[in-house]
């Protein structure tokens, strides 16, 4: 059997797959947990487990209506299965159909400043029978998500479905195909429509773009499809050269000779010349016409025109009072024109001009959001370069974080300078207590700074020391590392959390529930399992601070990993930007709703990894030893958990006895990292042998990846 059950008089079992005897604090503390009359099920323990606070770090508790605040963390935000995503190819797919793919795929995506780019994702199943809510649009779209997915907004920054209201601006994806076949992207940041296979091209998808001598670069579809603008169907060529080859192409050459061919021609150039732009287009092209009319033929058109003058006047006179003139006038004023964003009939080309700038400034709004009555397995997209990613419902929405990135150098590239890279990183990104002197704009643009009002009343004090801590690592066990994978891949890693803010939310929390426990006369077996009960506005209030504080994590871990990316990219490829080969996201100390055991219960998971079939995670050791990239294989009995890591073997204090600075200098031997007594506590011997973890749970995960860390920064 893989895990056994502990042999302890609880009214709920504990299953450990720590494969050891606990020491007998420990045993008290799952006892204690144990014992608790909202428990649901049994009490699963990992094989890291050891000593933590309240409950042991390395436990996953599956409560009933209630939840302990020992963890902080929300999971990753997504959409059923039958949500549509447009792809470069022309066609839009079902979220789910796109995760059943073993290869990646190109979206759209946008950048904070409104650009629309093409960008390489994949999907994945991220939730089962998760909560939903249903996001109304004003061009009636309807998106079914859950609550914490975060939909970009007009002005580039997100925002949870959840808190949207009536009325906001979200940043809008507008596609349409032209009359030549070709798809138009409106681009948010300019309002102008521009065409697809050029918005893969400038991208980086089909290469540097090259010139012809002579002639103008265009962009030649392989298929002859104009709309699917897949990088494997697009080709540079010249436009002469472009038009030979059409011209080389018998059938195609009797096509455009066709009289079929020039009928479809003239009613597409009439229907142009009726929308703004075609107006727009043709006005230009007009004056351009006469003015060079007039440059070269001079003395025709004086000829031409010497008799306008007065003539004219009394022509065009006569003819608006006569009856054909006065209909063909009304006729003009009364025409309606197409919004080709929204649909709208409205008068005059001046008319549906003034509306689009007033009703879509190429924007979207929300109309509502409200809540589903059932549960779906929901999937989401990870798009690694720009977290974003468009939905066929005409909006951009966030996808899930990350912590490990697999990047496109291999470790041969890293000779002779890891060391620098790691004064780089130190020097990059604050450690222990340290803070950022400065803060990139990004961070203090985040958007989640506005709610920060709402927060617990003892936190209200310290939003300047978030905001510098934005970016910062912290110390423990917090740690960036650069790694190698058994086939030489470079691998860039960290860990980190919430900071000192999110310290401080959990412990006015826990103070909360300590305190209403105390006035209830409750007698909890340790007073650290003081627990909120669903439905109270304590719980409520919780639950709001708690998804903050990760959601201030996970950007906080984005915002290093950036600084990280460029570090190794200016050492390994002259600082030229590069794209990760994969990306995985692991959250561990979090709770969130979910169903097993076909009930509904709040999984905590302290120092523990979700893993379900569906799931990737990591899985690292200590300094100077392996880590992992995993998969889960959705082991029941674990509520689909994994351990975070080895798990400590001696206490802080206990490793500095016992351990001398030479000791710590041989372990880590190999990795350019800081071999002083400031991280003696850190020593690869204070923890469980990795090796012993993995083995122990073989039915939980299987190992995707082997790496080996060569540098490592901790605080």
């Amino acid at each position: 059997m893989p895990y056994e059950e502990l042999k302890i008089s609880t009214p709920s079992p504990v299953l450990s797959w720590a494969n050891h005897s606990l020491g007998s604090e420990e045993t008290k503390m799952a006892k204690n947990v144990a014992s608790l009359p909202f428990v649901f099920k049994h009490v699963a323990l990992m094989p890291d487990v050891h000593l933590g606070k309240g409950a042991l770090v390395g436990s996953v508790i599956a409560t009933k209506e209630a939840i302990i605040p020992a963890a902080v963390g929300v999971d990753i935000g997504c959409f059923v299965g039958d949500t549509l995503i447009p792809l470069v190819d022309g066609q839009s797919y079902p979220i789910q159909e796109l995760a059943h793919r073993d290869e990646e795929f190109i979206v759209y995506a946008c950048t904070s400043t409104g650009r629309i780019v093409a960008a390489k994702a994949t999907a994945r199943l991220t939730r089962r029978n998760a909560s939903l809510v249903k996001v109304i649009l004003d061009n009636g779209e309807e998106i079914i998500c859950t609550p914490d997915h975060q939909f970009m907004l007009r002005n580039g920054t997100y925002k949870e479905a959840q808190h949207l209201q009536p009325e906001t601006s979200l940043m809008p994806f507008y596609s349409k195909v032209d009359k030549d076949g070709y798809t138009l992207i409106a681009q948010p940041y300019s309002g102008k429509w521009q065409k697809a296979h050029w918005i893969i091209a400038r991208s980086g998808l089909l290469g540097k773009v090259p010139k012809f001598e002579g002639q103008r670069t265009v962009i030649h579809h392989r298929n002859f499809n104009e709309s699917d603008n897949s990088p494997q169907n697009l080709e540079f060529m010249g436009n002469c050269d472009h038009s030979a080859y059409h011209r080389s192409l018998v059938e195609r050459n009797q096509h455009w000779q066709s009289p079929e061919f020039e009928q479809k021609r003239v009613t597409a150039l009439k229907r142009k010349a009726q929308t703004q732009e075609g107006y727009e287009y043709y006005a230009v092209r007009g004056t351009q016409n006469i003015l060079q009319y007039m440059q070269q033929e001079p003395e025709h058109f004086r000829q031409s025109v010497a008799d306008n003058g007065e003539r004219g006047k009394q022509y065009l006179r006569a003819y608006n009072q006569s009856e054909k003139g006065r209909a063909k006038s009304k006729e003009i004023a009364n025409r309606y024109y197409t919004c080709d964003i929204c649909g709208a009939e409205v008068k005059t080309p001046i008319g549906l001009h003034n509306h689009r700038r007033k009703e879509h400034q190429c924007n979207h709004k929300v109309t509502a959001v409200l809540s589903v009555n059932y549960t779906q397995d929901v999937y989401c997209l990870t798009v690694p370069e720009y977290h974003n990613f468009a939905l066929k419902a005409g909006v951009f929405v966030h996808n899930c974080g990350m912590c490990a990135i697999k990047t496109p150098f291999n470790g041969d590239q890293l000779e002779g300078k890891l060391k620098k890279i790691r004064v780089d990183i130190e020097a990059a990104i604050p450690t222990g207590f340290n803070e950022n002197k400065d803060v990139e704009k990004s961070a203090t643009n985040w958007q989640r700074w506005r709610d920060f009002k709402d927060l617990h009343p003892g936190v209200q004090d310290l939003q300047a020391k978030a905001m510098k801590q934005m970016g910062s690592l912290g110390g423990g066990n917090h740690f960036i590392e650069v790694c190698l994978d058994t086939e030489n891949q470079v691998w860039l890693m960290l860990h980190s959390g919430s900071r000192n803010i999110g310290n401080k939310l959990a412990q006015c929390h826990i103070n909360t529930a300590k305190e209403l426990a105390k006035m209830a006369g409750n007698k909890l077996p340790d007073p650290n399992l003081a627990h909120f009960v669903a439905g109270t506005p304590e719980f409520q209030a919780y639950w709001h601070d708690l998804q903050w504080a990760q959601n201030y994590a996970r950007f906080n871990r984005e915002v290093m990993m950036a600084r990280f990316q460029r570090i190794v990219e200016k050492h390994l490829a002259g600082g030229k930007a590069t794209k990760p080969l994969l990306e995985v996201n692991c959250h561990h100390n979090y709770a969130e709703k979910e169903v097993h055991f076909g009930e509904d219960v709040y999984v905590t998971r302290k120092g523990a990894v979700r893993a379900t079939e569906e799931d990737y995670g990591i899985i690292p050791g200590s300094m100077g030893a392996k880590s992992y990239i995993v998969k889960g294989k959705g082991s029941a009995n674990s509520f689909c958990s994994c351990s975070h890591g080895a798990g400590r073997l001696l206490s802080r204090a206990k490793a500095k006895n016992v351990y001398t600075l030479d000791d710590l200098i041989e372990q880590t031997k190999g990795v350019e990292c800081r071999k002083d007594t400031g991280v003696l506590d850190e020593i690869p011997s204070a923890y469980k042998p990795i090796e012993e973890v993995m083995d122990n749970q073989a039915d939980l995960v299987e190992v995707v990846a082997t790496l080996k860390q060569v540098v490592c920064v901790k605080g």
